[in-house]
């Protein structure tokens, strides 16, 4: 047995499966192509997967990190192929790879980098940008975030690394480097910011889609 990590694309109408359907689809997809997946023992077997920082159910991501363990030893030639092949529309493998050293550690992850995209069918409200560019800027931006543990007011500018805004016809895009990890910034909160801080504004056409993921001295977390 060895642990192996693929990194895969979840888009499209693949953003609206759940954590736990996601879960089951690895799973089954994994059968499908004969993948030597590693089963506990035991009345209850079942396949060790895990997805590092799972998405929320609506958005979109293409550095999503699924671990879990091979009877082989090795990864089969061209996994990444056969996954694909069975995968539903959305999902889509990029690159499998031996964790032979035990991989990067999950608990290491500290940032993602994400695209919030605001549409506008009518085209962007006069000012919106600039107020948007206004707010970001401002070295405290108190919103009320939510953990396990309650709510809490807090300063969210401490919580982002970088923001850039570009501005087209009929859209907004923010590209920005979160806090992820134990101190998540969900990048809903960007848009939250905005609705609490800029009311007049009606952004009610928003996605979320995750770039990448980095340790903290950002470096892209593999």
């Amino acid at each position: 047995m060895f642990k192996a990590r693929m990194k895969f694309a979840k888009e499209g109408r693949a953003r609206y499966i759940s954590h736990l359907d996601l879960m089951h689809t690895m799973q089954r997809a994994m059968a499908r192509c004969e993948m030597p997946l590693w089963f506990t023992e035991g009345f209850n077997q079942h396949a060790y997967v895990s997805v590092a920082l799972p998405l929320s159910t609506g958005f979109s991501g293409e550095w999503e990190l699924l671990d879990f363990n091979l009877m082989s030893e090795q990864v089969p030639v061209h996994a990444v192929e056969a996954l694909n092949n069975v995968f539903p529309e959305g999902l889509r493998a990029i690159e499998i790879y031996p964790l032979s050293d035990g991989g990067m550690p999950v608990r290491d992850i500290t940032w993602s980098k994400y695209r919030v995209t605001w549409g506008f069918p009518e085209g962007v409200p006069d000012g919106l940008a600039a107020s948007a560019r206004e707010l970001f800027q401002r070295e405290n931006i108190e919103i009320l975030k939510r953990s396990k543990r309650g709510e809490k007011l807090v300063n969210m500018k401490t919580l982002i690394h970088s923001l850039e805004l570009t501005e087209s016809v009929d859209e907004i895009q923010l590209t920005g480097i979160v806090a992820a990890g134990n101190n998540n910034l969900s990048p809903e909160y960007l848009t939250k910011a905005m609705q609490q801080y800029y009311p007049e504004f009606q952004l009610t056409d928003a996605a979320y889609h995750r770039l990448c993921v980095y340790n903290e001295q950002m470096q892209e977390f593999r």
